[in-house]
């Protein structure tokens, strides 16, 4: 367990890698869990980039030697406060219908100076305007970095996205949503999470994983297992430490005119 918990420099240099167009973003940048998502966010080409950041970016994507893409910004206004030092490192793109069903958006995966309270990164949101591709705001903390488009019952679409981190002994995976009319901290659009640890008091591992979707892609599944659980301690400060949980619990999501929400589990019948 202990080598979960190394530096997080690794989390840095992910977060300022390019790969080439067309290919997937995280196909091996993952250290502690293995993704469960299909991702579709996909690498941005310098060329694609230069076209659809040309209102953003008031100069063309450049590759920085040890920094990645990166672009100076424009004055934008108080959407764009993020963007530090008018600084941005894109990264990967999604296309979809964000802020409508008939609209023609994208979400650009990057970066400016964000640190681990920001999650590394943050999300650019653009739309099709009048044919030209209209910078709209950008968010730190809001990463879409791995994943999956989910059509809402009106046909518009948010995001189920991925993510993992560690700090203070633990190791995080996290199942998320975005919604780009109403976007929000992590902490509002969590889905499911597992936790890694092991200190003086406890230790526990858990996994996200057998991830399925219904055939409409309405509807889907994932496991939590709780692989491990061992209390190391009966000290008087352990005692918030939980009790193990289930070995196995299977969590249902379904697509609501208000978001994925949490379908509870119908009741064992009586024998």
């Amino acid at each position: 367990m202990r080598h979960l918990f190394r530096t997080h420099a690794w989390v840095v240099a992910a977060a300022l890698v390019q790969l080439a167009a067309g290919k997937p973003l995280n196909p091996s940048e993952w250290r502690y869990f293995s993704p469960v998502l299909k991702s579709q966010t996909r690498g941005l080409g310098q060329g694609e980039a230069d076209r659809i950041l040309a209102r953003f970016c008031q100069t063309p994507v450049q590759t920085v030697q040890g920094v990645g893409p990166t672009c100076t910004t424009r004055r934008l206004g108080a959407g764009f406060a993020d963007v530090v030092d008018r600084t941005f490192h894109p990264k990967g793109v999604l296309f979809g219908h964000f802020l409508g069903p008939e609209d023609d958006d994208a979400a650009v995966s990057g970066s400016s100076a964000e640190g681990h309270p920001e999650r590394f990164g943050g999300t650019l949101l653009l739309s099709r305007r009048g044919g030209v591709w209209t910078p709209i705001w950008y968010r730190s903390a809001v990463v879409v970095d791995s994943c999956e488009k989910v059509a809402l019952p009106d046909h518009r679409e948010i995001l189920l996205c991925e993510y993992e981190d560690g700090g203070m002994g633990h190791a995080f995976h996290y199942l998320y949503t975005v919604d780009f009319e109403h976007p929000s901290e992590l902490t509002h659009s969590l889905l499911a999470m597992a936790d890694s640890y092991e200190d003086f008091c406890a230790s526990q591992t858990q996994l996200l994983k057998g991830f399925h979707w219904r055939p409409d892609r309405q509807e889907f599944s994932i496991e939590l297992d709780t692989t491990k659980f061992n209390r190391i301690s009966t000290e008087p400060g352990c005692a918030k430490y939980p009790q193990r949980r289930p070995a196995s619990v299977r969590l249902t999501f379904a697509a609501t005119p208000e978001g994925l929400r949490k379908v509870e589990a119908e009741p064992e019948p009586k024998q």
